[in-house]
């Protein structure tokens, strides 16, 4: 790196913005629940201002994530995958704002199974492009909406999506499942035990799921282990799927930060597979490579 450069991960509910000083070492972050849905009126630039504007407004801004989405700042086409770093540096949007802010944007991925499913991605791929030293092929990025993806050399060439963060919420805050739930510290046991049971029948997950419920009635789990089984069971449901084509010796790496993050290390080891934790800032790494191949830092 030859510059200072600004990271920017601007998504659905959570704004990042990372401080990067020559060398790769985050100097500064701010993090605010400010994602796009947010921003009134598709007043990003005023948003971006009131929240980095004392940063200094000759470095250049490297932003991903769904802020390039049909409801953020500006719509970027997906590329479709196989793609590359590299590729991603060519399609950059570049955008200079009234304060005179460089902006590189970095659209997202797209990708067709062979079911014909169209899949789509924004942030999660720079995540991986960033973490590609780790020496592994697979990796999982936890969330509302989780990925599962495989690499080939420098391309991402394929992924999976799992709405599995977003059902969980659903089910604990909007159905008859939560109402015997109490708060409590995450309970590993009772995690461990819906992992397992996802793992043994994962296409039976509407039936299993009501265990959640009945176990509670016969007090057979405690109010505050009910939303820790739950979990296991969403995320091993999950598990079950996304392993189900990728060779046993296969191993995978987590992007994510160390609670949800260990979540999913957990459920992976529970189903005997190799695993480990990547850098929950990859991110950073992702654009500044993108940053380096378009020339800008």
């Amino acid at each position: 790196m030859s510059t200072d450069f600004i990271a920017l991960d601007w998504g659905t509910t959570s704004f990042r913005a990372y401080r990067v000083a020559v060398g790769g070492h985050v100097q500064d972050t701010i993090s605010a629940p400010e994602g796009i849905l947010s921003v009134k009126d598709g007043k990003f630039e005023a948003a971006l201002e009131r929240l980095i504007g004392a940063w200094d407004v000759s470095m250049p801004v490297m932003a991903a994530g769904m802020i390039t989405s049909r409801q953020g700042w500006i719509e970027l086409p997906y590329l479709p995958c196989p793609a590359s770093a590299a590729d991603l540096a060519g399609a950059l949007h570049r955008h200079t704002t009234a304060s005179g802010r460089r902006i590189a944007f970095a659209t997202g991925l797209s990708y067709r199974a062979s079911d014909g499913m169209p899949d789509v991605m924004r942030s999660e791929e720079v995540q991986v492009f960033g973490s590609l030293d780790l020496g592994v092929s697979h990796f999982v990025t936890p969330g509302t909406h989780s990925k599962w993806i495989t690499t080939e050399g420098d391309q991402l060439v394929r992924y999976s999506t799992y709405v599995t963060g977003e059902v969980f919420a659903a089910l604990k805050d909007h159905t008859i499942l939560g109402r015997l739930m109490k708060p409590g510290p995450d309970d590993e046991e009772a995690f461990a035990m819906g992992v397992r049971a996802a793992l043994e029948d994962p296409a039976g997950f509407l039936h299993r799921i009501f265990s959640a419920r009945s176990l509670g009635l016969f007090d057979e789990l405690a109010p505050e282990a009910i939303s820790s089984y739950l979990s296991g069971q969403v995320i091993g449901t999950e598990v079950a799927h996304a392993i189900r084509d990728n060779p046993r010796e296969a191993e995978y790496a987590v992007l994510a930060s160390p609670g949800i993050g260990g979540r999913y290390v957990k459920a992976i080891e529970i189903a005997g597979l190799k695993v480990r934790y990547g850098d929950p800032q990859a991110i950073v790494k992702g654009l500044a490579i993108i940053a380096r191949k378009a020339g800008i830092i």
